[in-house]
């Protein structure tokens, strides 16, 4: 009598064990842990629409971004005044071709002359990911969301504004990324996130 006693109690007590789920804690995800995975990818491109305003001039352009580490080539279409518009460069030096017309010269120089906006283009590869970009001053005023990513910083002058997240095969990415620089703002919205070696 004992034993079947015990054998039912024993019984009870491991089908009570296996019907409790053990709790489990949502992985945190820090600010530190989420810069260092994107800023690993060096290898991206992006589909989307750029908004640019100054005090003389604004505009909006569907824009196609392929960054290859240090190279970048960012082709725009729509109302540029000619209609399209192609950027091909480096950090250092940029051609632009737009009216049939080449131009050489400084990445920022030749952004100025197509959308009157100073957008520092290296610093935009970076922003473009939600990360603060190395080659320029130290960034401040640094707000991160609960899942570890930039809500908004300042760098350069510029303040940014990061939303619209989400989960690529190459980590969480922002879908909307707005500047304000005094009269300067510009806007930059993704629809498409892609990467060559996958």
């Amino acid at each position: 009598m004992k034993l079947a006693l015990c054998s039912a109690a024993l019984a009870i007590l491991l089908l009570t064990g296996c019907s409790v789920q053990p709790r489990v804690t949502p992985e945190v995800v820090d600010w530190q842990g989420h810069s260092r995975l994107v800023s690993q990818l060096h290898q991206w491109q992006l589909q989307g629409k750029l908004g640019f305003k100054s005090a003389n001039q604004g505009g909006s352009a569907n824009l196609r971004w392929s960054q290859n580490q240090q190279q970048y080539q960012l082709s725009l279409t729509g109302p540029l005044g000619a209609g399209s518009a192609t950027l091909i460069g480096n950090s250092t030096m940029a051609q632009l071709r737009q009216d049939n017309q080449l131009y050489t010269g400084l990445p920022d120089q030749l952004a100025i002359q197509l959308t009157g906006v100073p957008i520092p283009v290296d610093a935009l590869s970076w922003w473009a990911r939600g990360l603060p970009s190395p080659h320029k001053s130290e960034s401040y005023n640094l707000v991160t969301t609960a899942n570890g990513t930039a809500a908004s910083f300042t760098q350069a002058g510029w303040q940014l504004a990061f939303s619209r997240y989400s989960l690529t095969p190459e980590g969480t990415l922002p879908r909307k990324i707005i500047g304000q620089h005094g009269g300067h703002s510009f806007k930059l919205v993704i629809s498409r996130w892609s990467f060559p070696d996958n």
